[in-house]
């Protein structure tokens, strides 16, 4: 038996239906910002340093509720080193992907001097530091901000500021230099007592002891060439490495050059103990070597 269904029923289900599919939360359309906020970094919120020059502030931030961002002021007082640190707290129902809470901050010329954003290596991290160093005194802005349409979240930031050694003190002048007193009064006229005779200072002589001459120590002598024997050769990468006793020349210390006797040049010694030294001859064969009557000579 086919059972009829009258058509107000039909619509009615269609409707349900189509209600159930297009359900769900409907993206913002503004920019986050209420009419008149037009300019909100014109009213930031003042942070104040304590006494431990420490600052902090909680707050929360929602893009459909059209309080997409927060702006807060500090007031450096001299010039310094400054660490920020936001802490982020999304709602549990709306974490996803591509959330992230921004900060940027800008100096007292309105610059964004450091940002992290979508772009930056910190994106997504819920927990943020910027750490700012050589910072001059002055007002400086910071920006805190929602960058996704369906996006809220809490936050807290921390600043801490630490004044640079060289920063100049603080000082109220001229408001505590004294004024200069009256100057005494000079007459126009010379008011000198016509028979006035100044007073004749007498010279005193001052005996004075004549200066200690310290002699001079006497020049050190050059160095006399010694003569040292070759007690081995061996062929290297270099050239030809060679090994002199030190029993012929007690005198043979690292820096000396030595000769050899038919080859051009002179070869700074090294390595040198309490038994030989060695030197690198990279224009002589072994045989050149041994042709030169197995001594060398020695020289500063």
């Amino acid at each position: 038996m086919r059972r009829i269904v009258s058509l107000p029923i039909v619509l009615t289900v269609v409707w349900i239906a189509c209600a159930g599919a297009c359900g769900g939360p409907q993206v913002p359309t503004h920019n986050g910002y209420k009419p008149k906020e037009a300019k909100p970094w014109k009213k930031p919120k003042t942070l104040k340093l304590d006494d431990k020059l420490e600052a902090k502030a909680d707050g929360d931030v929602s893009y459909p509720d059209m309080r997409r961002a927060r702006w807060f002021q500090l007031d450096l007082p001299s010039s310094g080193q400054l660490v920020l640190a936001l802490e982020i707290t999304p709602p549990g129902d709306a974490v996803n992907d591509d959330f992230d809470l921004a900060l940027e901050v800008l100096d007292p010329s309105y610059h964004v001097i450091s940002k992290s954003d979508l772009e930056d290596e910190d994106a997504h991290e819920l927990n943020k530091k910027k750490t700012l160093v050589d910072l001059a005194a002055g007002k400086y802005l910071i920006h805190v901000y929602l960058q996704g349409r369906m996006d809220s979240a809490d936050f807290a930031l921390r600043a801490s500021f630490k004044p640079t050694a060289s920063a100049e003190a603080r000082t109220n002048f001229p408001a505590d230099v004294a004024f200069v007193p009256p100057l005494a009064v000079v007459p126009i006229q010379d008011d000198t007592p016509a028979g006035f005779r100044p007073t004749t200072v007498s010279k005193v002589t001052v005996t004075r002891k004549p200066k200690t001459t310290v002699p001079k120590p006497p020049p050190t002598p050059a160095a006399e060439p010694v003569s040292a024997r070759i007690i081995a050769i061996q062929v290297v990468p270099e050239g030809t490495r060679i090994t002199v006793g030190r029993g012929t020349s007690s005198l043979a210390h690292d820096g000396m050059h030595a000769t050899l006797s038919g080859i051009s040049g002179s070869f700074p010694i090294g390595n040198c103990n309490e038994r030989t030294c060695t030197a690198l001859i990279k224009s002589a064969t072994p045989d050149q070597i041994k042709g030169a009557n197995g001594t060398v000579m020695l020289t500063p």
